[in-house]
C-alpha cells in the first residue's frame, strides 16, 4: 500500500499518533506465528518496552539485541475516538525495516516489504466501533536477501546468524518512523493523485500542468 503524503489535521481529517512505548519481544525460534502471538498482548519475562519510532538495535546495551537477525514483535493498545465511528480509518507506518506483517485486534491487516517507504492500510472494517480499546501488532523481519534493497546474505554459523554485505552497512531495524491513525470522510476516499508537467517551449519559460485524481465515492 502506498502512503506518499504525510497526514495532517484538517477540517475533514483527524490524526492520532501511536508513537511512544510499545511492547517488544524477540522471536529467535520463529514461534510467534505458530503460537499466534498476534491474538493477545505480548507476554512473558522477555517482553520489554521499546520506543517507537526507533531502531531496536540502538536502544539497549545488549549485544544479542543489537546484532539480532530474524523476526521481532511489537504491539500496543490504543483508544479509538468515538467521533471516528462514521469515518474511514487508516493505519499508516512511516517506515518499517525490513518487512512487516500487521494485525488489528488479532485480525490480519496486511504486509509490506521495503524498509525505507511509508505504507498504510484501510482498517475501518476491521475495527469494532463499539469497542473502545484496540490493539495493533506488528511482526518485523530484518533479514535481507540478495534481491532486497539493500542487499544482504544470511550466513548461518554454529552459534549465531550473520549478515554479509558488499558495502559498509549496519542493519538497523524496527519501526523506524512515526505510526499514525488518521481519518478521511467515509463517503469520499482519494486513492491517488497523479501530477504531470510539460514544457511547451524550448525557452522553458512556461509549464503546462495536468493532473488526475482517482477516488471512490458513495452516491446518495
Amino acid at each position: 500500500s502506498q502512503a506518499i503524503l504525510y497526514p495532517y489535521d484538517t477540517p475533514t481529517r483527524q490524526t492520532k499518533s501511536l508513537d511512544g512505548l510499545w511492547r517488544f519481544k524477540l522471536d529467535p525460534t520463529a514461534a510467534g506465528h505458530e503460537e499466534e502471538w498476534y491474538k493477545s498482548s505480548l507476554a512473558g519475562d522477555d517482553v520489554m518496552e521499546m520506543p517507537v519510532p526507533c531502531s531496536f538495535n540502538d536502544i539497549t546495551t545488549d549485544a544479542s539485541i543489537r546484532d539480532y537477525l530474524g523476526v521481532v514483535w511489537y504491539d500496543r493498545d490504543f483508544i479509538l475516538p468515538s467521533a471516528w465511528i462514521q469515518e474511514n480509518v487508516v493505519l499508516r507506518f512511516g517506515s518499517v525495516h525490513f518487512s512487516a506483517e500487521v494485525w488489528i485486534d488479532g485480525v490480519w491487516v496486511g504486509s509490506h516489504e521495503g524498509g525505507h517507504m511509508a505504507f498504510e492500510f484501510q482498517v475501518s472494517t476491521l475495527l469494532d466501533m463499539e469497542t473502545t480499546k484496540h490493539r495493533v501488532t506488528v511482526a518485523v523481519n530484518n533479514i535481507l536477501t540478495p534481491d532486497s534493497i539493500p542487499q544482504g546474505k544470511l550466513v548461518v554459523h554454529d552459534d549465531y546468524l550473520g549478515l554479509e554485505n558488499e558495502f559498509d552497512f549496519f542493519n538497523y531495524a524496527g519501526l523506524h518512523r512515526p505510526v499514525v491513525l488518521y481519518t478521511t470522510p467515509a463517503k469520499l476516499i482519494i486513492k491517488d493523485i497523479d501530477i504531470r508537467h510539460t514544457f511547451p517551449y524550448e525557452e522553458l519559460d512556461m509549464v503546462d500542468i495536468t493532473w488526475d485524481i482517482t477516488y471512490t465515492a458513495e452516491v446518495e
